[in-house]
């Protein structure tokens, strides 16, 4: 029977093994590829020695107490080896799913061995905030082992000393037989079960001993749980919870203790009065909390919890890095004249007219020009260029393999021949050409500009945002490179990227890959290069998982390259007292803490990836460091012109921004009260209502003397929509991550984002202007509404986009809206509503012309429109509207004189 029990498991054993080998060595050659393959054997040796160290701890002394169980309750009929041998079974397999478990935690052990302290301490038991981070959860790790471990043994033990002892025995066929022993019949208690008592009462010491430290730890636990108004621990757990979470400590150890001496003392009831006085201390303390919350502590809320809310207010601040703040008086002036605007020149030719969502769709009308090419994204970035600081829209042509025809998808195209993008597009943000279009600084394959500071020496791009297969590179086969009228330009790698696909390396990817392919191709040669994880994210995450990434990364041009630019943070969530958010801007997981520590610059052509540190004092990236010393360097490293191009992220800017919204209260009273509470405002976005979005811009800060590039977000009180404030992170290298508030006036209206769509949709001229362009096959779409602080003023700009309600819309910047203080008005240009606003000129009269369709022709454009007011002018006829009817028949009249 054993012979046919291994001739099952040595090939299942061998088949298993040659898999992971595979896996091992596919991540090898590749980490090698890369040039971290000490980042990869120090995750993979840690791993493996907790691996081995809990799985054999496990096995040994599960295992062995199984064995003096066996030998306990065998008595007379001796030990059965088969059962014996199940048990071991069960041991290894317990063994080996704990031990794969730790193994999973490297990354807590090798941080709570490497961690580095804060230097600030927890309010209540004047711990470092490193005891949190680090420390602790390594100690709770270390716990669920040992709890999993003395449990299963006594689980284990008791089942095969009740076997042994009541003779239950194999047969030669591998049959359960039943033989029977003396027990239980005619047996005391004592009798059955005396034997095995001691090894009993010795698994239960460990097991209360055990969760005695588990309760001990559960106290500092309350420092970063909720349970009512105040986040961490408040009155009722510093009062009960905690205090009683330490006597629970104490009976579990004593109760240990207990079963330890049990032998010696002979007194079952101690054991038995000692079990009852911790389930009695359990539920005496769970209700005495209830109570104290509800009799005492919320009838008298805001006296009791004060302190607790201070530590809770400067715990956050912290957490998300918000302590230094600098937060100012805005006094809202309405006072700019025409020089002030010449003035502020750079803010004014730097507002952004197009939106990235239109503009996407335009570029992919204009620029892509072959199916199979994608913009995956469209950022938002800033040059000097001939000595002008312009801010731009910039977006990277990615291949997308998948969009070839039906017939050309195949082995070869899209692994061999398909295999990179072609150069990017960038545009000013302010500038557009005659038909509303936009201009372009970078534009065509290949890739051309009026400035050579923009030139690309190597437009392709291997590795980008798309969902981007393996490549092979350097075969027999030529690679597309792009298209040039009817005939396609082809061209072979020239970098260095990439696992040398010799023998070995070409059996293991063809096996990991499942493409034999990969093995019987011979457009492959020795020095062909297989290159993997191309999708940036997936590459950055892949070498070090322990960081938080960006859900949005963006492409430079700079040194005649193409480069990736991704934000990874370091989080977690316990930091002592810190309000934890959810968000998928930064990641699924809670969190109460984060930092922005590290910049990850990926090279578009040649996948070179490096990780920066920019912020130094972060005592988790400090602790990332030495575990990991030959992954990062410091930012000096990264060359001028790139860093140049570094910007506060999106998704942080988003959440320290809904922190500071209540978190600036920093009064406990007025925290309790929400009486100043902020929130981020709303906007329309085409005819949805939608939560406004930050975004960058180039302006003068109140008190500067030039312009620089920031990021930037308005506030509106809880439940109002009028502007309360303003919030703005520097981006520019020399003041990087300053940030500051501007507050404005509780007494004095400053409008905010709906306000301001409410006048525009309040305001006659505008409204109907928007809704004859919505008929007929067009649609109007209503951009970001931008809010530009002006000296002490504040300008708001609103594009307006019209497209085609078909297929193959192309999006047209239109019309600009410009608000000043009272005054509203929409221009074809953002000069010309200036000039209305500020220069007293003339507003134009607004003729609405819908979006040309295919087809159409000058005659049928003009009747459509005329159509459109005949009708609107006899509803107002119609209504009694004599005025509305007569100012219909005039613009009629003017596009008939016109024609």
């Amino acid at each position: 029977m054993r012979l046919r029990k291994l001739l099952i498991f040595i090939p299942a054993a061998i088949i298993l093994l040659f898999f992971l080998l595979t896996d091992l060595l596919s991540d090898l050659f590749w980490y090698a590829s890369v040039g971290y393959t000490p980042v990869f054997l120090t995750i993979l040796i840690t791993s493996a020695a907790l691996f081995v160290i809990g799985t054999l701890l496990f096995f040994a002394f599960s295992y062995g107490n199984v064995i003096l169980a066996a030998r306990t309750g065998a008595g007379a009929f001796g030990v059965e080896k088969e059962i014996q041998y199940l048990g071991g079974i069960a041991c290894a397999v317990a063994a080996g799913i704990t031990g794969l478990s730790l193994s999973s935690s490297w990354e807590i052990i090798l941080a709570y061995l490497d961690q580095t302290p804060f230097q600030i301490l927890d309010p209540v038991f004047g711990l470092d905030i490193s005891f949190y981070i680090f420390s602790l959860p390594f100690y709770t790790i270390l716990i669920q082992y040992l709890l999993c471990l003395f449990v299963f043994t006594l689980i284990i033990s008791s089942v095969m000393y009740a076997v042994h002892r009541a003779g239950v025995r194999i047969d030669e066929y591998g049959v359960f037989q039943y033989i029977p022993g003396p027990f239980p019949f005619g047996l005391s208690w004592k009798d059955v079960f005396g034997r095995f008592l001691p090894q009993v009462n010795c698994l239960l010491f460990l097991i209360f001993t055990t969760l005695a430290a588990f309760f001990w730890l559960s106290r500092y636990s309350t420092l970063y749980t909720s349970k009512g108004t105040v986040m961490g621990a408040g009155y009722t757990d510093i009062t009960i919870t905690i205090p009683a979470l330490t006597i629970l400590t104490v009976i579990a150890f004593l109760i240990g203790l207990l079963f330890l001496l049990n032998e010696k003392i002979r007194r079952p009831e101690m054991i038995a009065y000692g079990i009852g006085g911790f389930f009695l201390i359990a539920i005496l303390s769970a209700g005495a909390g209830f109570l104290v919350q509800t009799l005492i502590v919320e009838p008298n809320e805001f006296n009791l919890e004060r302190t607790y809310l201070g530590y809770n207010i400067n715990s956050t601040l912290d957490g998300y890095n918000l302590a230094n703040v600098n937060a100012q008086d805005f006094p809202v002036l309405y006072n700019l004249s025409e020089t002030d605007i010449r003035n502020n020149n750079a803010t004014i030719s730097n507002i952004r007219l197009w939106d990235w969502r239109p503009m996407k769709t335009t570029l992919e009308q204009l620029q892509l020009f072959r199916t199979y090419y994608t913009f995956n994204d469209v950022d938002v970035d800033r040059y000097w260029l001939d000595g002008n600081y312009k801010q731009v829209h910039i977006s990277a042509r990615e291949m997308n393999s998948y969009n070839l025809p039906q017939q050309a998808q195949t082995w070869v195209n899209r692994y061999l021949v398909y295999t990179h993008g072609y150069g990017a597009v960038m545009s000013p943000v302010d500038r557009i050409t005659a038909n509303g279009l936009p201009e372009f600084f970078v534009k065509d394959i290949p890739p051309s500009s009026p400035f050579p500071s923009l030139s690309l020496d190597h437009p392709q791009i291997y590795y980008g945002e798309g969902d981007i297969p393996y490549c092979i590179t350097n075969t027999r086969t030529e690679e597309f490179d792009y298209p040039s009228g009817d005939e396609n330009i082809y061209s072979s790698y020239g970098g260095n990227a990439g696992v040398e696909l010799s023998l070995l390396p070409r059996l293991v990817y063809a096996i990991q890959l499942g493409s034999v392919e990969l093995l019987v191709s011979g457009s492959l040669t020795p020095d062909s290069k297989l290159h993997l994880y191309r999708n940036i994210l997936e590459r950055t995450s892949k070498i070090a998982p322990f960081l938080t990434y960006d859900s949005d990364p963006y492409v430079v041009m700079s040194d005649g390259k193409l480069s990736w630019i991704i934000d990874a943070y370091t989080t977690s969530d316990r930091y002592p007292y810190s309000e934890p958010v959810r968000t998928g801007e930064l990641s699924a997981k809670s969190m109460n803490y984060v930092r922005n520590s590290v910049k990850v610059i990926v090279d578009a052509y040649t996948g070179d990836i490096r990780y920066y540190i920019v912020d130094p004092d972060d005592p988790v990236i400090q602790t990332y460091e030495k575990m990991f010393p030959s992954l990062f360097r410091p930012v000096d490293d990264i060359p001028d012109d790139l860093r140049s191009h570094l910007r506060y992220p999106h998704g942080l800017f988003n959440i320290q921004a809904e922190i500071y919204g209540i978190y600036h209260m920093t009064d406990p009273r007025v925290f309790y009260n929400r009486e100043d509470a902020w929130v981020i405002p709303d906007e329309i976005y085409r005819k949805t209502q939608q939560r406004f979005e930050p975004y960058y811009v180039i302006m003068k800060l109140p008190g500067e003397e030039r312009e620089e590039f920031i990021l930037m977000l308005p506030f509106t009180p809880r439940n109002k929509q009028n502007l309360i404030g303003w919030m703005a992170v520097r981006c520019d290298p020399e003041r990087y991550g300053e940030m500051i508030v501007y507050q404005f006036s509780k007494q004095e209206l400053t409008y905010g984002p709906m306000q301001i769509e409410a006048r525009i949709d309040q305001d006659t001229d505008i409204s109907q202007s928007i809704t004859l362009w919505s008929q007929a096959g067009s649609s109007v779409v209503r951009g970001n509404t931008l809010i530009i602080p002006v000296e002490q003023s504040l300008l708001y700009v609103e594009p307006l986009y019209l497209e085609a309600t078909q297929k193959g819309t192309l999006p047209q910047l239109q019309r600009v809206i410009v608000s000043y203080g009272d005054k509203l008005t929409m221009q074809p240009t953002l000069n010309e509503a200036l000039q209305v606003i500020f220069g007293g000129r003339q507003a134009r009269q607004d003729i609405p012309k819908r979006v040309e369709q295919p087809g159409d022709d000058q005659s049928s454009s003009i009747l459509g429109q005329i159509s459109g007011l005949y009708k609107q002018a006899q509803q107002a006829l119609s209504s009694g509207s004599l005025g509305e009817y007569q100012r219909f028949v005039d613009r009629i009249g003017t596009l008939v004189s016109g024609y």
